[in-house]
């Protein structure tokens, strides 16, 4: 198991108060997956406090890792999933008007339909995200982690009209 700890002059943990709106992924699932363990959730802290610098630092970590990419982008489908009824298809077909608040990127829509085609099989979502972003470049991994950190903190400040503001 790996751990990132970032050395910085300041923390991020909103672990003690409201600004982490969902439950982020366990140790255990992301020792399961063979993720680097509090990562996600460093991560996530980071850009709720909009702190370029660490949230860069971060995600440079980030695209070399299939396996913590895929528990990002899969707890972001999750998440949505969980609060829309199901993952919308704006997600995965990128038919948002121009003038929409969020465009998920390619990437994001190719493990997006990895997540919805695989929701509720005998090995679930979490293996087919898993395998999409090993399947995808650095580049494509970052693009997707960042799409995800983006559905995540929107749906933190503007609840369920997000998508559809």
């Amino acid at each position: 198991m790996s751990r990132i700890v970032l050395a910085t002059d300041h923390v991020h943990d909103h672990g003690g108060d409201d600004r982490r709106r969902w439950a982020t992924p366990m140790s255990y699932e992301e020792e399961r997956e063979g993720a680097i363990v509090g990562l996600v959730t460093q991560l996530y802290d980071t850009v709720l406090d909009d702190c370029q610098p660490c949230r860069q630092q971060l995600l440079n970590v980030l695209k070399d890792d299939p396996a913590t990419t895929g528990i990002l982008v899969h707890w972001a489908c999750l998440v949505t999933a969980e609060t829309y009824g199901e993952l919308p298809e704006v997600l995965m077909e990128g038919s948002e008007p121009a003038d929409a608040p969020f465009h998920p990127t390619a990437s994001f829509r190719k493990v997006a339909q990895a997540y919805d085609a695989n929701w509720g099989t005998v090995d679930g979502a979490t293996g087919a995200v898993r395998e999409a972003c090993a399947a995808c470049t650095a580049e494509e991994r970052l693009a997707a982690a960042t799409t995800a950190l983006e559905l995540l903190v929107g749906f933190a400040e503007f609840d369920v009209d997000f998508l559809y503001q």
